[in-house]
């Protein structure tokens, strides 16, 4: 059951990012510009953990291996929030109606967010193997909040997640300073919990066994 819903959600992600990408062209052709087009490269970098998560689990890793790829998705993760943020982008934007444009950012940021979401549900399932429940629920908070502090790097100070590789002492020390600064905590304790509430939800869904995926609409 729990496999059948979870091939339903993928398959409908895979119609809402074909629908995005429509949305986008749309918009490309009526405009003549190339308004938005940011918009698909953060949904590849949202959608980098959750080709990680499916790979981890399809080939079950031991060791090293694990832990390194664990520990490149803990990366990429905060891009599958950071999108969201995309939202603060929306205004008038002639010759194209804002209506549109708040569909296409609402698309996009809702379609990063799922696959973000599954690609945590899928790395549970991995920890599962490895961890009791007690230690589960804090390594999925610590994620939590480390994701929402990553997203505040990365809107707030411009930080890429490949920055740990590229400029790790600078990334370092950025991190050590803003550790002390109450907004930064506020930041991260609002997305990182938001994040973690929505996931339990979709977990929810997930489990849900009084419904068959066909009736799920």
């Amino acid at each position: 059951m729990q496999f059948k819903v979870l091939y339903y959600m993928k398959n409908r992600l895979f119609i809402l990012a074909i629908l995005c990408l429509l949305l986008e062209a749309g918009r490309m052709l009526y405009s003549g510009t190339l308004g938005y087009m940011f918009l698909i490269w953060n949904l590849f970098l949202a959608a980098v953990p959750y080709l990680l998560s499916t790979h981890i689990q399809a080939t079950k890793p031991t060791g090293l291996n694990l832990i390194g790829k664990c520990f490149i998705w803990l990366l990429f993760l905060p891009n599958a929030l950071y999108i969201i943020t995309d939202l603060k982008h929306l205004h008038e934007r002639p010759p194209v109606p804002e209506w549109f444009d708040c569909l296409l950012l609402f698309s996009f940021s809702t379609l990063a967010l799922l696959l973000g979401l599954l690609s945590f549900y899928q790395m549970n399932q991995v920890l599962k193997r490895y961890a009791p429940a007690f230690v589960q629920h804090i390594i999925l908070i610590s994620i939590s909040l480390l994701a929402g502090f990553g997203v505040y790097l990365g809107r707030e100070q411009r930080w890429n997640s490949w920055d740990i590789f590229t400029n790790p002492f600078d990334l370092f020390s950025a991190c050590i300073s803003l550790s002390t600064e109450p907004h930064v905590w506020a930041f991260s304790l609002c997305y990182g919990f938001a994040f973690l509430s929505m996931y339990h939800i979709i977990s929810s869904l997930i489990h849900y066994r009084h419904e068959t995926p066909g009736q799920l609409v």
